[in-house]
């Protein structure tokens, strides 16, 4: 019988192997998805760095284009200007940064329109453009950040400015002054009132400190690729199940079943064979991916190399049972490859492969805990972020094997071969 078991599992990685659809949804995806799920969170990450001098270790270039010649364009041009995590070039003309935008040579530029002094002074709305290559949107979100936090901080002085003007015009304790002697006044007062301002921030009445359970100050350890690379691992490996109730479909309704079921074949071969296949390739993609991350991300594998082996085989079990189920419930081929991609995305939010619901409170967490992609997930992050063994993570293939055995019992008691 094994020997029947591995022709059909040959059988399939052959037939399988042909499918040039299939091999880049279930191996190219996966590539492709995992960084771009991964890359803003990396951004973010590489921001909040520094060198040993205590400067940012993260640097944008752009563009920076001044049309404004009042105070207010000056000082917001220079503050951006002095920013070590930006490296902006001046340029004269809107068209000479649009263009070098374009051509991709800066990712982003900074535009002070002309009128941009005059109206805060006269204490109306303005904007900075902003000029950003649409492939570059998690480094345009930083720059969008730091321009609207320098603006905000103009505004506010300029805000405060207008509104000790109208209180000195109005109270009239002013009145026939000359021209110097009122700035000199407002100028005064807004450097009080400023100087208050800067003090309130450097020691604030509440401030949050964050401790684990020892009493130490909490250090960030989370790594972006650990989370989405076996978040897209699971996603994919579950995404075999369209595939596997197709074919079993798509061979029943051509007769090769009645074809082998008419030889001295077992039953119990031809859908052992079937599982050991697709496993196979859950197996192959897991291993591309995790090796891709490692090797091109430095993410981390944690210190139990059979705690993963042991993880993606019942992953890859629970998997194709799931996937031989739904061939089993389905009428046909087509059927089967429409409700297994639908029922692939709804795991796959469900089960925590984007967001961890799974550790939700509530209702929402109960149900992503009776997914098998909740506890995969458990399984690898615990493993390669956490450094849990084989033995702590037990529970969750626990669990695991549990439901790759309902779903395969469920299946070879529902699947008609005829």
């Amino acid at each position: 019988m094994i020997g029947e078991t591995l022709a059909i599992a040959w059988k399939d990685l052959q037939l399988l192997f042909r499918d040039k659809g299939a091999l880049a949804v279930l191996f190219l995806m996966p590539l492709i998805l995992a960084p771009i799920m991964a890359a803003p969170t990396v951004t973010m990450r590489e921001m909040q760095e520094t060198t040993p001098d205590g400067e940012p270790a993260f640097n944008v270039e752009g563009y920076l284009v001044n049309q404004d010649s009042g105070a207010y364009g000056t000082q917001i041009a220079t503050a951006l200007q002095d920013l070590s995590m930006l490296d902006l070039v001046a340029l004269d003309s809107v068209g000479e940064a649009d263009e070098g935008v374009a051509a991709g040579d800066k990712p982003v530029a900074i535009v002070l329109p002309a009128d941009f002094s005059r109206k805060i002074e006269t204490n109306e709305p303005t904007n900075v453009l902003l000029i950003a290559d649409p492939t570059q949107t998690h480094l345009v979100s930083f720059v969008t950040g730091i321009v609207n936090q320098a603006v905000a901080e103009v505004g506010i002085l300029a805000e405060l400015q207008y509104g000790i003007r109208a209180v000195l015009n109005q109270s009239g304790v002013l009145e026939g002054a000359g021209p110097e002697l009122q700035q000199a006044a407002e100028a005064q007062t807004l450097g009080v009132i400023w100087t208050q301002v800067q003090e309130m921030r450097q020691n604030p009445l509440i401030t949050v400190r964050s401790e684990n359970v020892a009493g130490d100050e909490s250090t960030e350890t989370w790594d972006p690729f650990a989370f989405f690379v076996p978040g897209s691992a699971v996603m994919f490996a579950f995404f075999i199940m369209p595939f596997i109730a197709s074919a079993l479909l798509r061979e029943k309704e051509q007769g090769s079943f009645r074809r082998l079921l008419a030889s001295p074949m077992h039953r119990g071969a031809i859908i052992g064979g079937s599982i050991l296949a697709y496993s196979i390739v859950v197996f192959l993609q897991v291993i591309l991916l995790f090796t891709m991350g490692a090797l091109a991300f430095d993410m981390p594998l944690g210190d139990s190399p059979l705690a993963l082996i042991i993880t993606t085989l019942f992953t890859a079990l629970a998997a194709t049972s799931l996937g031989l189920l739904l061939g089993a419930l389905s009428k046909t081929s087509k059927q089967a490859d429409n409700i297994g991609v639908i029922a692939g995305f709804v795991l796959m939010f469900l089960g925590g492969c984007v967001i961890p619901l799974y550790n939700a409170e509530g209702f929402v967490g109960i149900l992503s805990k009776l997914t098998p992609h909740a506890h995969a997930l458990q399984a690898y992050r615990g493993i390669m972020v956490d450094g849990l063994t084989l033995v702590q993570v037990l529970p969750s293939l626990g669990i695991l094997v549990v439901f790759a055995a309902v779903y395969f019992g469920l299946a070879v008691w529902r699947f008609k071969f005829e």
